[in-house]
């Protein structure tokens, strides 16, 4: 019951908070810019979003009801997490970069050959910070999709830092511009100079 109402709020306040946000896209090409906007499974359009824990909960919002599946760790708090963003019109998939690793991806490769857009953070589940584990390139490898890294930037952000992620939660009437880098192929080494250059 504990969880079912934790989760409960937490999608609730992420709504709420949308409502209060503007977004901007800063594309890596022209030819990008139909990306993130599919609000459904698109094999046309089928590819992986890599980002790092500290931008989750900026990213949250702009995802909602989007239909993406998201990996979600096997901890309590990734129960929270994962009714959470189903709440939030997300497909979670439960499983980490460690504990459950294998059944996790697996789930995930699953998904992604279903024509899902799957969301990432590939610094998982417990860091550190910003070292990009190789789960995600492993799903990219196995399905033959390209991967596409994502960054958030905040004009106006509350900071956690006793958090190992430093997670950063936009306050309300936020900015949140989300840079978006190239679609392609990557190597866990790649994917983490990527991400950092985006910041």
């Amino acid at each position: 019951m504990k969880t079912r109402l934790l989760s409960f709020f937490a999608s609730l306040l992420f709504r709420l908070l949308k409502l209060t946000y503007s977004y901007k896209l800063e594309f890596h090409s022209e030819d990008q810019t139909k990306l993130l906007q599919s609000k459904s499974p698109n094999n046309d359009l089928k590819y992986l979003i890599a980002f790092f824990h500290q931008d989750e909960l900026a990213l949250i919002p702009y995802f909602i009801d989007s239909k993406h599946a998201a990996l979600v760790s096997l901890s309590k708090d990734g129960e929270i997490m994962s009714r959470a963003i189903a709440n939030l019109g997300l497909t979670p998939i439960r499983g980490s970069s460690s504990r459950g690793a294998v059944s996790g991806l697996i789930a995930a490769i699953r998904k992604v050959k279903e024509g899902y857009t799957l969301a990432f953070a590939v610094d998982g589940p417990r860091g550190p910070i910003y070292k990009v584990k190789d789960g995600l390139s492993k799903v990219s490898e196995k399905t033959q999709t390209k991967i596409l890294p994502i960054r958030a930037s905040v004009n106006s952000e509350y900071i956690f830092e006793k958090a190992w992620n430093k997670a950063k939660l936009a306050k309300p009437f936020a900015t949140i511009t989300i840079k978006v880098g190239k679609l392609d192929y990557y190597t866990p080494q790649e994917l983490e100079q990527t991400l950092l250059n985006l910041n």
